[in-house]
């Protein structure tokens, strides 16, 4: 594949008929406000075009990135029994082992089969919003069998988000709000890393198996590092999937839902999927940067008009959320389903 220059020197593409695009985080490092401004109006570009690009010149530690990998790879080789232990539907603050089979993909008759580990903001118990019994709020559940998997996870999340605050300053400014409106809206955010393995699908036919079905995700931005195989897929505006290669040093970032939300699908979500066809087991880690949990969401007025009248009603990121997790994750499907029961019982 080749490599092309465009909006130099804050983007360039990648590829032949497919061109994809990456960003280089390099003029917001360098704290020059003229850059960074001419950066998020490419960037903003990028965003209305395709949904979806790469970043790179990010900053992250070599070191980092090389641990992390290592400590996926252990965590997901550890015996079932040990990663079971930490089985996400056990804890009351939805963090943990995700078992195959666990997930579906909204409208997706098909269960995912990847496996995965799921961490958040760690908060502790005196904490008011984990006092307060808000969904998502908690400690995080760590293998006992792999002590250096946390401390290794928390410094990779902390470094994703501080880049994701940062891209959504871009953002801000490209859809021409102050720069501090994310920020203002991501104090304590509901962002998630997520660790994946996915293994080898029996065949290109996804009407039997699929690592990941097509979905959104749901909040501002997700960021995803391919490890080593491919296997990451989008949907691209033609309604064609495209595979996204791994490119060294880069990270893809796809738009999230509340983003599509704000701005009335000025910029839309971007669907994907994960297609393992590669021959051998693929490994990613994930990054889901989301809104504080009672940020309200509803489209801004500078993309309301008569001609695009507001396509979504007002909710909170934890309503998006709780309803996002109740369609997908299996233990949350019965959870919800009991409390409805209990709701009308208690009614009659």
């Amino acid at each position: 594949m080749s490599s092309t220059s465009d909006h130099a020197p804050y983007v360039r593409y990648y590829g032949g008929d497919e061109r994809m695009p990456i960003v280089s985080l390099a003029a917001f490092r360098m704290r020059d406000e003229q850059c960074k401004r001419e950066l998020a109006l490419a960037l903003s570009k990028v965003c209305r075009e395709s949904g979806y690009f790469y970043v790179e010149d990010h900053g992250l530690p070599e070191d980092l990135l090389n641990a992390a990998d290592a400590a996926v790879r252990e965590f997901f080789d550890l015996p079932l029994a040990n990663k079971m232990a930490i089985n996400i539907a056990n804890s009351p603050y939805h963090r943990g082992y995700v078992p195959t089979g666990e997930e579906t993909a909204y409208g997706s008759t098909i269960k995912d089969v990847k496996e995965a580990f799921d961490m958040a903001l760690e908060l502790g118990p005196d904490d008011p919003d984990v006092r307060a019994g808000k969904f998502f709020h908690g400690p995080n559940a760590w293998p006992a069998a792999q002590p250096l998997l946390r401390p290794t996870l928390s410094w990779l999340y902390r470094e994703w988000l501080m880049m994701c605050g940062n891209i959504s300053e871009l953002f801000a400014l490209g859809l021409g709000l102050p720069n501090t409106y994310f920020a203002q809206r991501t104090q304590k955010p509901l962002a998630q890393l997520r660790a994946a393995r996915y293994p080898q699908q029996p065949s290109g036919d996804t009407a039997g198996a699929i690592g990941c079905g097509p979905h959104t995700d749901y909040g501002i931005v997700t960021v995803i590092w391919q490890l080593d195989a491919e296997g990451l897929e989008v949907c691209n505006p033609a309604g064609h999937w495209i595979r996204l290669p791994r490119i060294p040093g880069t990270f893809t970032c796809l738009l999230g839902n509340v983003t599509g939300m704000w701005t009335n699908d000025y910029w839309r979500a971007t669907p994907h999927r994960v297609l393992n066809v590669s021959g051998q087991t693929r490994h990613s880690l994930n990054f889901f940067f989301d809104p504080d949990y009672d940020c309200v969401v509803e489209p801004l007025p500078g993309f309301v008009t008569a001609a695009t009248p507001a396509r979504y009603a007002p909710t909170t990121m934890g309503a998006h959320l709780v309803q996002s997790f109740n369609g997908v994750f299996e233990y949350r499907k019965h959870a919800s389903q009991t409390e409805t029961e209990v709701c009308q019982e208690s009614t009659q």
